[in-house]
C-alpha cells in the first residue's frame, strides 16, 4: 500500500511522462493495449522475449533482467520515469537512480483488486485516458459475469481448492495474486490462512486436506505452454506426474478428474481475468456451462494486442 500512494502522490504531480523505463512486464502489456509504447525507451530482456509483447518493443534496447536491472543502462536512456514491481528490484532502485533525477513508480499491474486503479494510473501517466477506461470496462464486464452467478453459491458448498503455484508444493495465501483469482472464482482456498503469502506445505498436509480441485500454475521453463505452443505433451507429462505423486491417488480431486494446469499468461496480470473464467467453469461446470474463457481469450488478445489467440493456455487432463 505505502509503494502505491506514493505512486499516487508522484502521479498526480505530474500529469504525463515521455521517456519510460518499463521493468514491469504487466505493466509493458498495458502500455501496449493502451497504444504509448512510443514512450518507452527501454525494457528488460523478458518483455523483448514474450511472444505477445516483444513485437510491440521490437527495437527497444533492453536494459537486463526485470528484477536486477543494469543501472548504468537505465541511466545512459534518460527516462523520466522507471516502472517497476512494488516489491522487486529492492528500494536500492530509487537511491542510485535519485542523483540522476530518475523517478520510480512502482504498482504490479498482477492482483487484479488494484489492476482497474493502475490501469488508470498508467493511461494518466501516457495520456491514454481514454484506452485505460476501455481496458477496465472490458475486464470489469467479464469479470462481473462470473461474480454474480458465484455470489449465489453458499459458503459451505464453496469447492475446496488446492492452487500449486510455479513451484513444487508452494501455494498461494491470503495477500498474493493466486489467492484473490481463486476466491474471485468462487473457490475456497484450502491453504488461504497460511502465515505467509507463498507457503511452502507437505505433500501430506494436501493429502489430509483432501481438496476437490486443483490448479497448478504453470511457465514455460516447465513445460512448455502459452502463446505460439501447439503441442500439449509436456503439459500431460507435467499433469501425470501430479496426478501420479505418492499418496495422491486418495485425493478427491484426483480420483474425479478434477486436476487442471493454467499457463502464467493467464494466471496473473492483465488477463488474470480469463484465468479467472477458466478456474470458475472448473469448479462450477453447471454454473458455468456457456462460458467460453478461450473465447474471451482470443477477443482480448485481437481487439488490444492485435494478435491471434494461437496457442495452449490451459489443460484439463486425460
Amino acid at each position: 500500500m505505502i509503494w502505491l500512494l506514493a505512486s499516487l502522490v508522484l502521479i498526480s504531480s505530474v500529469q504525463e511522462h515521455s521517456r519510460l523505463v518499463v521493468l514491469n512486464g504487466d505493466a509493458a502489456e498495458v502500455i501496449l493495449v493502451l497504444k504509448a509504447e512510443d514512450k518507452v525507451v527501454g525494457v528488460t530482456d523478458e518483455i523483448l522475449r514474450s511472444p505477445e509483447l516483444g513485437r510491440g518493443f521490437s527495437g527497444r534496447p533492453s536494459v537486463g533482467r526485470w528484477n536486477s536491472p543494469n543501472l548504468e543502462r537505465v541511466v545512459s536512456l534518460k527516462p523520466d520515469l522507471v516502472i517497476a514491481y512494488r516489491r522487486w528490484p529492492d528500494s536500492k532502485l530509487e537511491e542510485n537512480l535519485r542523483p540522476f533525477h530518475i523517478e520510480v513508480l512502482r504498482i504490479n499491474c498482477y492482483k487484479l483488486d488494484k489492476l482497474a486503479d493502475e490501469i488508470r494510473l498508467l493511461g494518466k501517466i501516457t495520456g491514454k485516458r481514454e484506452r485505460a477506461e476501455e481496458l477496465v470496462r472490458f475486464i470489469e464486464d467479464k469479470l462481473a459475469l462470473v461474480r454474480e452467478r458465484v455470489k449465489g453459491v453458499p459458503a459451505e458448498k464453496r469447492v475446496r481448492v488446492y492452487i500449486e503455484s510455479y513451484a513444487d508444493y508452494t501455494s498461494v495465501a491470503k495477500g498474493s495474486g493466486g489467492h484473490q483469482i481463486c476466491e474471485m472464482a468462487g473457490g475456497m482456498n484450502i491453504a488461504a490462512d497460511q502465515p505467509v503469502p507463498y507457503p511452502r506445505l507437505s505433500p501430506e498436509w494436501v493429502v489430509k486436506s483432501n481438496p476437490q480441485v486443483i490448479v497448478k500454475a504453470v511457465t514455460s521453463s516447465r513445460a512448455r505452454c502459452g502463446y505460439g505452443v501447439s503441442d500439449p505433451t509436456p503439459l500431460k507429462r507435467l499433469w501425470m506426474e501430479i496426478v501420479s505423486r505418492p499418496g495422491w491417488d486418495e485425493i478427491g480431486a484426483v480420483k474425479n478428474g478434477r486436476v487442471y494446469l493454467i499457463s502464467a499468461d493467464i494466471w496473473v496480470g492483465p488477463r488474470g481475468f480469463v484465468g479467472i473464467c477458466y478456474m470458475a467453469k472448473w469448479f462450477y461446470p453447471d454454473l458455468f456451462g456457456d462460458l467460453d474463457p478461450e473465447a474471451m481469450h482470443r477477443e482480448y488478445l485481437r481487439r488490444f494486442l492485435g494478435v491471434e489467440a494461437k496457442g495452449i493456455f490451459a489443460y484439463e487432463g486425460g
